[in-house]
């Protein structure tokens, strides 16, 4: 009775890697994680203020002539 639960159990394991091994082969995607990438906005993006030397987000900034220029603090008065 021992060999034969054995027998059934070892049956078990060996069609269930194989099942596995089956499905890795029809659809590589799921053995490999997706690579994200970074998301990289206008809004996302940091520059230093010509006048006060703060870092903003470009979003929130005015063009100037030699860079960008924090929202009210430093736009000429």
């Amino acid at each position: 009775m021992a060999r034969l639960l054995l027998l059934v159990a070892i049956v078990v394991v060996v069609a269930l890697l194989v099942r596995r091994l089956v499905k890795a082969l029809r659809d590589p995607s799921t053995t490999e994680p997706p690579v994200e990438k970074p998301i990289e906005t206008t809004e996302a993006k940091l520059v230093r203020c010509v006048e006060c030397g703060a870092f903003v987000p470009k979003a929130d900034t005015v063009p100037v002539d030699n860079g960008f220029r924090c929202g009210a603090g430093c736009l000429p008065r």
